[in-house]
This record gives C-alpha cells, sequence and structure tokens, in this order.
C-alpha cells in the first residue's frame, strides 16, 4: 500500500555531534558504488517511488521513524535493509528483512521480536543496550574496555538493560569487567545514544505521500536498458505493453 526508500546524506548527524569518532574508521564509499547512486534515484524518480532524506538523521533513523507511525496507524510494516541496527525496531507488526548473498544466490532472513531473541538471545530493546556495552567496530562506537560480545550478552541477558547493569553492579563477579563499568559508566550510555535508532525524526511525510502507484514508465526502461539490468527487462517490457494496450482500447 506504502513505498519509501531512505538514503543517508552527506552530512553529519547528531551522533557525529555527540561523537567526533563515530564512523570515523569506516573507508568512504567506494567510488563504482557511489557512481551508481545517482542513477538509483533517477530511476526510482521516474518510477513513482518517494525518497525520504534529512539533513542531520541517518537513513534508518527515517525507517524507524516511518516504521512506528505506521504501528500505529495499524500498518503491517516491512523494513529492507542490509544493516543489522535496524533488529531494534522489529516489533510485533515491523518485520525486518535482511538479504544476504552468499555465493551468488541471495536469501532474505526475517525478523520479529521472537526472530532476534532466538538468533541472539535478547530482544530488540536489549540488542541496543548489547551493543552499547560490546561496542560496534563498523560505526566506531567504541563500547566498555574489556566487555566483549559474550561478556555483554551475559550481562544483558542478566540484566536486560544498561540501567540494569548498573543498579546490579556489585552482582558483577568479575574485578576487571565490574571496575571497567564504573570506569566507563559515561561511556557506556554514550555508545547508548549511539546506538539508538530515532523513532521521532522531524520527518515531513505523511502516508499519503508514499502511496504505492509505482509507474513502468519508457525513461525508466531507458535507464534499465543503459545499465544493462536485463532481469528488469520483462516487468518493464510487460508493464509498457499493457499501458500500450490500454490506450489503444480507448481510442475510438
Amino acid at each position: 500500500d506504502y513505498l519509501a526508500i531512505a538514503f543517508d546524506l552527506h552530512a553529519p548527524t547528531f551522533r557525529h555531534k555527540l561523537f567526533d569518532a563515530y564512523k570515523g574508521t569506516r573507508k568512504g564509499m567506494p567510488e563504482e558504488l557511489r557512481q551508481q547512486v545517482p542513477y538509483i534515484k533517477d530511476l526510482v524518480k521516474l518510477m513513482n517511488i518517494k525518497t525520504m532524506e534529512l539533513e542531520g538523521f541517518e537513513a534508518d533513523d527515517l525507517l524507524g521513524t516511518m516504521a512506528k507511525r505506521g504501528q500505529a496507524n495499524n500498518l503491517e510494516v516491512t523494513l529492507l535493509s542490509g544493516d543489522r541496527d535496524l533488529l531494534q525496531i522489529a516489533d510485533k507488526h515491523i518485520k525486518i528483512r535482511i538479504p544476504k548473498t552468499q555465493h551468488g544466490k541471495t536469501t532474505v532472513e526475517d525478523y520479529y521480536p521472537e526472530d532476534v531473541i532466538a538468533k541472539y538471545n535478547v530482544n530488540p530493546d536489549e540488542f541496543i543496550n548489547l551493543k552499547a556495552l560490546m561496542g560496534d567496530t563498523s560505526d566506531n562506537i567504541p563500547g566498555v574496555p574489556k566487555v566483549g560480545a559474550k561478556t555483554a550478552e551475559d550481562l544483558i541477558v542478566r540484566f536486560h538493560t544498561l540501567d540494569g547493569v548498573y543498579a546490579s553492579i556489585d552482582e558483577v563477579s568479575k574485578p576487571a569487567i565490574k571496575q571497567s563499568l564504573l570506569d566507563n559508566k559515561d561511556l557506556a550510555y554514550l555508545c547508548l545514544k549511539l546506538a539508538t535508532i530515532e523513532i521521532n525524526a522531524p520527518l515531513n511525510l505523511s502516508f499519503d505521500d508514499i502511496k504505492y502507484d509505482i509507474k513502468y514508465t519508457k525513461e525508466a526502461y531507458d535507464i534499465v536498458k543503459y545499465l544493462n539490468l536485463k532481469s528488469f527487462f520483462k516487468v518493464f517490457e510487460d508493464n509498457l505493453n499493457n499501458q500500450v494496450e490500454i490506450v489503444e482500447e480507448t481510442v475510438p
């Protein structure tokens, strides 16, 4: 019923303002990928697909915001992304679909909250706290020193949240881990902010704006042919032929 695609902007986000080194270790977009982005944007525009961009926010924040708005409006929501950060958005009516390609074959993993628990032993809310403790090298979120993935999982399974960990700090048995948690409490909460997807981004977009109404235009097909995207040829040709037949039938 509705469809939109979110893009990151080059401008810094609110996370960069909180932490200068956010994503600081990440290499820039490969040039061969950068060259493709304008074609993607032109193609989806010609196909009448709405795009979402907002300075100061990441694409994940826009996806999270629209997903929660959709859920609040009794919609069944699907988010499609290769970014597992979005697992924190999984909810009863929000399905996260994560494609992965191995040996030239793409499969899609679907996650509702119960699937997140089955995979990671934590629920979607706890997933953010897990990342805050152990960090994320891809986003350069440092996490708490000496707290690796296994220790972070053990802590969150026991205490559920960062607040729960610090409320029960005396129950942390390993002295080195306990001391590191105490010494780096501010860092832990900073990491939590960095890891949390914003679900109330000031996005000026209504569901009327993103009604599903894909257009298989000749101009879009020209781009598809130019890029030799053969897997799309038939769907464009079939839809373009149908459009021609409809026009011919209405001509006296």
